[in-house]
């Protein structure tokens, strides 16, 4: 949240994030606990409310920027917000802003800093579609030394959520909570996230928030990000989700509201390469094939998992992250390989229509086998296919910072992108080895995929 370091003006920041659109950004993290909101405001400050939370020099993994700063409380401008906020309706961005809450009256949330920046918002007409409050709050205890219960978190969203229907530009924003870490980590996450719910959340929220990552940016080596035992444990964390929300009286939709390969800002020469792209792209893969609503990228800039380096240079997962959203839309589909490989992995989903037509189908993979594997498609072999192959961008291999695109290396040209266009193909796809990427059926119909298009028109 050091928003003086990045050049919202800049053409090329603007153009790289408009390139994801529309998507919903996450301005949150642990950061988030530590923010106060003062319209006339300019430098960051001390609240002595919470003095055992200072200096303390942790590094966190925090939302939408990555920059490891002292955890103390820091001042969010109204000057700052606004430019902020013109940033995001300008590259067509949906915000979801996660509130402080380590500011307490008494045992409950103290909304009067929440309110002071509704109050802000709502006289400029600033958008906010998604709320959240605090983060990651089965950790607390082991992060700060305080503790806030699920039940007394209940009772702090429904706070909120009465705060927000004060507002006729809010009072149908959506909450989400209460954004645990990995279900399988040692701090109570999952009986956490139980209790929440149980104390009644799930009537006052429209979805079940949860981070996830896959390793320790410490110790994580490049054979894990290929490794089926890593890639394969997301299943059994969204699992884990979907039964506890199908217990709950009221099923919510899930969303991963934070993500990523390794949590403590990522892996150098790993996150920030072309090998993270197969544990994102099947993370996409598993996460719509398990109903998760929402997938939030951790982050969009800085670290070694951000999809921009500090210069606003495109990562690999950048152009990775470009593609799908480009081309997918829509209905997730099974897809059987024979002979069964789990070493390659293989999804498919319904093309998004802005680039091609209502029922056209896309099929993505991952080949993590070092040879080269022939994808015979028999129900499409006589078809016109396009083909989004991507492969690393020079002799760095799997550690490499570059991508190509078909063998074409993808660069900016000034604040440009450079163009994403398919290799059009007909037959079987040979895919290269330790490789992943996109293949487009046209003029396919698929009548699962033409009557979600047919149903999204009536709604709009």
């Amino acid at each position: 949240m050091r928003w003086k370091q990045y050049d919202f003006q800049s053409l090329k920041f603007q153009n790289l994030a408009a390139a994801l659109a529309p998507i919903d950004v996450r301005l949150g993290g642990t950061y988030s606990d530590f923010m106060i909101f003062d319209p006339n405001g300019t430098d960051s400050f001390k609240d002595k409310q919470a003095p055992e939370l200072y200096g303390n020099g942790y590094k966190f993994d925090s939302g939408f920027f990555d920059s490891p700063f002292q955890l103390e409380n820091f001042t969010l401008s109204g000057k700052h917000w606004d430019i902020l906020n013109t940033f995001i309706e300008k590259v067509g961005w949906n915000l979801m802003f996660d509130f402080n809450l380590f500011k307490w009256k008494g045992d409950l949330w103290d909304p009067s800093n929440a309110e002071l920046l509704l109050n802000y918002s709502s006289e400029r007409g600033i958008k906010i579609p998604y709320f959240q409050l605090g983060n990651e709050p089965n950790s607390y205890r082991h992060n700060f030394n305080l503790t806030v219960s699920p039940q007394i978190l209940a009772e702090d969203y429904r706070i909120l959520k009465s705060l927000i229907s004060k507002y006729p530009l809010y009072n149908t924003s959506r909450l989400y909570g209460p954004d645990v870490t990995n279900l399988n980590v040692p701090h109570g996450s999952i009986q956490y996230l139980t209790d929440f719910l149980l104390s009644g959340a799930y009537n006052v929220i429209s979805g079940i928030s949860l981070h996830h990552y896959y390793l320790n940016a410490r110790t994580a080596t490049q054979d894990q990000f290929v490794n089926l035992t890593v890639l394969n444990s997301l299943k059994s964390q969204l699992q884990l989700a979907l039964d506890i929300v199908t217990s709950s009286p009221v099923p919510l939709p899930v969303l991963l509201t934070e993500t990523s390969s390794c949590f403590g800002g990522g892996a150098t020469n790993l996150s920030d390469a072309y090998l993270a792209g197969f544990l994102w792209l099947d993370k996409l893969g598993l996460s719509a094939q398990y109903g998760i609503s929402r997938v939030f990228r951790q982050t969009f800039l800085g670290g070694s998992y951000g999809l921009l380096d500090q210069n606003m240079n495109p990562y690999p997962d950048y152009y990775l992250s470009v593609l799908f959203k480009r081309l997918i839309e829509g209905p997730v589909f099974s897809v059987i390989t024979e002979p069964a490989d789990q070493q390659l992995r293989v999804y498919a989903h319904c093309a998004r229509k802005n680039i091609y037509q209502a029922g056209d189908l896309v099929i993505y993979y991952l080949n993590i086998k070092d040879i080269e594997i022939n994808l015979d498609l028999p129900q499409f072999q006589n078809a016109d296919l396009d083909l989004y192959l991507l492969t690393p961008g020079d002799e760095a291999g799997l550690k490499s910072r570059y991508v190509r695109l078909n063998g074409d290396l993808l660069l900016l040209s000034n604040s440009t992108l450079p163009p994403l266009n398919p290799r059009p193909h007909r037959g079987p796809v040979t895919v290269s080895p330790m490789s992943f990427g996109f293949i487009v059926v046209p003029n396919f119909s698929v009548s699962l995929c033409l009557k979600y298009f047919a149903r999204s028109a009536n709604r709009g």
